[in-house]
């Protein structure tokens, strides 16, 4: 095979077009830690209590006639899950691998594809966390309502529910539907206060989310999402003791890189774009040619499953 956009059929240049729209887009992944379960039997634990461990134990100092004191892992229980596949396939015919113009069709389409799976990742993980959370039980008011709502009081009483004796979670990223954040946003940028007026001039858009960091005890970033959040609901997640869930992943050999790179706009470089490289969580990529119709197909697709360990370092609410 041989044509103007040949290139296109190679696995790192398609999985480098898919990856620069998707890994931006990915608002969870910063938040979830990743375990590459190398096609493996994936087994996890998960703690069935919500509230301090009763069998707590305290460190001492060993001496000859005293052991240190034995942790039981009572409260942990074995799960076992399933990778999911899901993802997409897009067929190239000869036009539009041998004209020039053929290449921007091409990466529109890759790039497409990679904002689709973006968005069904981030719907997948957000139900997946949502299922496996715990109830904040705080009273919200209804963002909507511009005369009776108290979005940072809801917001205050929310970041503290985190807040739990034996469990080191602290609240540092909250999710919303977009219209609940543009409600916020309304909000502080009509308070008489100048710090609220300030998270809402300094708030940050991109593809996928908006971000405001309020200002209250430790200044949560709020997260403003186009897909996958139902209106009213709300999520809390913490960024530092990142226990409560899991992303496991292949990598496949066959089908992926453990790592992609891909270029990206930057000014000050000499040429104005720089390399980046992430590290992979299941992206793939397989081609092949239908004799039948003639055409060249690419199949693009993610292997991945996200599991919640720990019910209480995820909380949510409904009814702003």
């Amino acid at each position: 095979m041989s044509g103007a956009n040949e290139r296109f059929l190679n696995t790192d240049v398609i999985l480098s077009e898919v990856m620069r729209t998707m890994e931006p887009d990915m608002v969870f992944m910063p938040l979830i830690p990743k375990v590459d379960s190398q096609g493996q039997p994936i087994k996890y634990g998960v703690k069935t209590s919500k509230s301090a461990d009763t069998k707590k134990q305290s460190p001492r100092i060993q001496t000859a006639s005293a052991k240190f004191p034995e942790v039981h892992l009572s409260r942990m229980t074995q799960e076992a899950a399933l990778l999911n596949k899901e993802g997409f396939s897009i067929r190239l015919d000869e036009d539009s691998l041998n004209l020039p113009a053929g290449a921007d069709m091409i990466v529109d389409g890759l790039q497409t594809l990679g904002q689709w799976i973006a968005e069904s990742v981030n719907t997948n993980m957000y139900s997946t966390l949502d299922d496996g959370s715990t109830d904040s039980g705080a009273t919200l008011t209804d963002w909507g309502t511009i005369a009776e709502a108290t979005p940072l009081t809801d917001l205050r009483a929310f970041k503290n529910a985190m807040k739990r004796e034996g469990k080191p979670y602290r609240m540092t990223d909250i999710f919303v539907e977009m219209t609940n954040f543009n409600e916020l946003e309304e909000y502080l940028a009509n308070s008489e206060y100048p710090a609220y007026r300030d998270a809402a001039i300094n708030g940050v858009a991109t593809g996928a989310s908006s971000t405001m960091t309020v200002p209250m005890e430790g200044k949560p970033l709020i997260h403003g999402l186009h897909s996958g959040v139902t209106h009213g609901d709300i999520m809390g997640l913490d960024g530092i003791h990142k226990n409560a869930s899991t992303l496991f992943f292949w990598n496949n050999p066959k089908y992926t890189r453990p790592t992609i790179s891909y270029q990206v706009a930057n000014p000050s470089s000499p040429n104005g774009v720089e390399t980046k490289t992430v590290d992979n969580f299941g992206l793939s990529a397989h081609q092949f040619f239908d004799d039948e119709k003639h055409e060249h197909v690419i199949q693009v697709w993610v292997d991945y499953v996200v599991v919640v360990k720990d019910a209480y370092g995820i909380i949510t609410e409904n009814g702003i």
